[in-house]
């Protein structure tokens, strides 16, 4: 039934052995979770799974500025263990290449010349979770926005599963284009509900504190200071006499190490660590 549902989909036939059971049957829940019959992370998580990736993100992208909202995330570690994935990685390694992709594309790192673009922030976290390969499919962009999936994998994805991805996305990109009216909204909106718990992340403790938890090169740790004063990116390339591009390019490394998703919820968490910081010296004082 579920072949039926997808070959409906497709427009034509799909050989038995091409797709496993598995892939086609969460294309067909994802198909449902964008008319809003089925959670979308849910159908998301199994779409991710089914493809083989260890973890996988539902992204759209400001073009503007290159912020990036989660909307999904799916990870096989429990989001307790250590480096889950947290951030996406897209821009920082295909850089200008994904400025303005087509929808439907399937850009591939390990078929990607990445030489002059490699982003140290996706090396070391690959090299920590013992991830080899990653992908991104597009599946809308346009003037302001840009929607994708981030898929990484623990190997090097096949010339097989490359020739799924190619099969099964103008499909996903398709119904994405006739999604629900409102769906990223509410979903990006739960997903955040879902995450305020009133704990504090490890992303969240004390960035800015002497021990530098994060890890923060010295002009990365600059970058966050002035931001927590209140400046913007463009106001932090003006005080340290530097591009914007390259304020920009600080962001997306201190993004990756602090776990946060993009400006505004940098900023945040600079601002709590900041006055919890200051409210422990006025009991220490007190």
């Amino acid at each position: 039934m579920q072949r039926a549902y997808f070959e409906e989909l497709c427009g034509s036939p799909v050989a038995p052995s091409f797709l496993e059971s598995k892939v086609i049957e969460a294309i067909a829940d994802w198909c449902d979770a964008l008319h809003g019959d089925l959670s979308l992370k849910d159908a998301f998580g199994a779409l991710a799974n089914g493809l083989g990736a260890s973890a996988g993100m539902l992204v759209r992208t400001h073009l503007s500025d290159l912020r990036p909202i989660r909307i999904a995330v799916w990870d096989q570690l429990d989001t307790r263990s250590c480096l889950p994935l947290r951030v996406s990685y897209a821009d920082g390694y295909f850089g200008r290449h994904l400025a303005r992709p087509r929808p439907a594309s399937v850009w591939l790192a390990s078929a990607h010349d990445s030489e002059g673009d490699a982003d140290p922030a996706l090396e070391t976290w690959q090299a920590r979770r013992g991830m080899v390969d990653f992908a991104v499919l597009v599946l809308g962009s346009g003037p302001t926005t840009r929607d994708h999936i981030e898929l990484h994998f623990g190997g090097r994805v096949s010339e097989a599963m490359q020739s799924s991805l190619s099969v099964i996305l103008p499909t996903m990109s398709r119904t994405w284009a006739s999604r629900q009216v409102g769906l990223v909204t509410r979903t990006v909106v739960n997903h955040r509900a879902a995450q305020d718990t009133g704990q504090v992340q490890p992303g969240q403790r004390a960035l800015l504190g002497a021990t530098n938890p994060a890890r923060l090169s010295r002009a990365e740790f600059r970058v966050c200071l002035l931001l927590s004063r209140g400046l913007s990116a463009m106001g932090v390339a003006n005080e340290l006499a530097v591009s914007e591009s390259t304020v920009r390019s600080h962001l997306r490394s201190i993004y990756a190490k602090t776990e946060t998703s993009g400006l505004a919820e940098l900023v945040v968490n600079l601002l709590r660590t900041k006055l919890e910081a200051s409210a422990m010296s006025e009991l220490r004082c007190a």
